[in-house]
């Protein structure tokens, strides 16, 4: 009663506090990217009780049920979306990563199958396409890679090789090798993983980090690539770069072995103890268990993390593993007389070398050059000129453009911004651009590149700057819609306010209800494209 007095006497009105299922959705949202999963679980079914039938509010909160076990619980939303008429087809492949995780392989196969089906060139054909080899290795039933199975064989041979190679030290014949299978198989990724692996052994920094480039534009995502680039950046002084990306791998949760002994590798390596400890000892029930490498690891992980007398007993059964092996017994030796103090090295299953040396400092910023070219390809003023340029249709305007594209020095990706706009502007002339040492000839604006530039415009008409934070992440847009074929552009006015949002974020504070509102598109479809977005971005990083 207080209180409500103390309102009608300052004359004020009571505001109703609209909660709605955006509002749980933001909130949700939020608590998702902070990896607060429990509560994000909570907001989302808020935000379900107010709108049952959203496609998109059901998919987040199945994916936040699936990411903390609950895979029967997420499942019942999933086909709740699918039973509604919805097509969102990334639905079947949520679902048969859920089955697979709870040993329905027969009916991870079949959304897999209907995934691939509905939606044969989508963001997931890959990882898709993974998990259907993971089932054939699991079940043991044909392989679904399309390969004949004498061709798989000789692929295995092959690779075997280059591995025995890499492990005789003959990296010269091992790097032969290992390009002969990517010319041939070049989606086959763990050629390109150890070719990446190759390259660093002999201190060639830069190639190695070309590789791994190559294998993440191509497969995003891909576990080995992720885990070998951590290494790679730590091992380069990279400390905060190599930082971010150990804690997206935190957050990771792989079902097949190898994935999990990659893992826990990698996290003891990168002495993050706790996580080696945790996804070697997962490895027991597997046939790693008979595996003196995994097992002397695990030993490592236990007597790091203060468990002296597992670390003695796991040792020991190295020892019945590996009889004739000198590893075991001077690591048992040490650690029996407080000797041992463990650092990344010890995961590996030799005794350790004296003198290791970092590279030069040279080396490091000539890799981290190359982690972050997207960055320094921006080249803010000139595309920010270009853009200006498109609403000039005079001759003057296409006359500079043209001269534009002849220049050699300019990046190809300006350079095709340039011609888009020359079409644009007189469709029936085809346009010249120098890449390279030849003239390529261009006859038809790019749809994407079209597309990409209204969304610049009506980014300017909604008040905002064309600055280097808008322009970094509208070309990141671009190259998610190129190499995964994401169509993210197709609803120009959500991805402009991912865009502005996501740019003014850097700048200062920005929240999607506001931005949602100044875009006209409402907080879940601005929440879709910014999560794609971001994920884009830190694909590497």
């Amino acid at each position: 009663m207080y209180k409500r007095n103390r309102v009608t006497e300052a004359g004020g009105r009571v505001l109703p506090f609209i909660q709605d299922g955006d509002y749980f959705f933001e909130k949700g949202i939020k608590a998702y990217n902070r990896r607060d999963l429990y509560t994000a679980k909570k907001m989302f079914e808020r935000a379900v009780t107010f709108q049952p039938e959203e496609p998109s509010f059901l998919c987040q909160l199945a994916s936040t049920l699936a990411e903390i076990g609950e895979y029967e619980e997420s499942n019942r939303h999933l086909l709740n979306v699918i039973e509604n008429g919805s097509d969102m087809s990334e639905c079947h492949f949520f679902l048969a990563n859920n089955f697979a995780h709870l040993g329905m392989y027969s009916d991870a196969e079949e959304h897999a199958l209907l995934y691939m089906q509905y939606d044969p060139d989508g963001e997931f054909v890959d990882d898709t396409q993974e998990l259907l080899d993971l089932i054939s290795l699991e079940t043991g039933s044909k392989s679904t890679n399309g390969l004949p199975l004498s061709t798989e064989e000789e692929l295995i041979k092959s690779h075997d090789e280059a591995r025995q190679s890499i492990e005789r030290g003959d990296l010269p014949l091992a790097q032969e090798q290992l390009r002969d299978i990517i010319e041939n198989h070049p989606k086959f990724w763990a050629a390109y993983n150890n070719l990446a692996l190759t390259h660093f052994y002999k201190s060639e920094f830069d190639e190695a980090m070309d590789v791994l480039q190559d294998v993440l534009d191509k497969n995003p995502g891909n576990l080995n690539a992720l885990c070998n680039l951590a290494i790679f950046l730590f091992h380069l002084g990279m400390d905060e770069p190599g930082g971010k990306l150990v804690e997206r791998l935190k957050m990771v949760h792989p079902m097949h072995p190898e994935h999990r002994y990659k893992l826990g590798n990698t996290f003891g390596l990168l002495e993050e103890h706790v996580y080696a400890n945790k996804w070697l000892q997962t490895l027991r029930k597997s046939s790693f268990v008979y595996d003196p490498v995994t097992t002397h690891m695990l030993a490592v992980s236990y007597y790091a993390l203060g468990h002296k007398e597992l670390s003695l007993k796991t040792w020991k059964k190295v020892i019945d593993l590996d009889p004739e092996g000198n590893v075991a017994p001077f690591y048992l030796e040490k650690a029996q007389n407080g000797e041992l103090t463990v650092s990344g090295g010890d995961y590996q299953y030799r005794i350790p070398a004296k003198n290791q040396s970092k590279p030069k400092k040279d080396r490091q910023i000539k890799a981290m050059e190359h982690i972050q070219q997207v960055r320094k390809g921006l080249e803010k003023n000139k595309i920010t000129h270009l853009f200006l340029l498109r609403g000039n249709k005079n001759e003057e305007a296409y006359e500079t453009l043209r001269d534009f594209c002849m220049r050699k020095e300019e990046s190809l990706f300006v350079k095709e911004i340039a011609a888009n706009i020359m079409l644009e502007h007189h469709p029936e002339l085809p346009v010249k651009l120098a890449h390279e040492e030849a003239l390529v000839e261009v006859g038809s604006p790019s749809a994407l590149l079209t597309q990409a530039l209204d969304v610049l415009q009506i980014v300017k008409e909604s008040g905002s700057a064309i600055d280097e934070q808008v322009l970094f992440y509208w070309s990141e847009a671009i190259k998610l819609s190129e190499v995964n074929g994401e169509k993210i552009f197709d609803n120009e006015k959500a991805i402009a306010a991912a865009i502005d949002h996501l740019a003014r974020k850097q700048r200062g504070k920005s929240t999607q209800k506001a931005i949602a509102e100044l875009y006209e598109v409402s907080v879940s479809v601005l929440s879709l494209r910014i999560k794609k977005l971001i994920s884009w971005v830190n694909r590497n990083v």
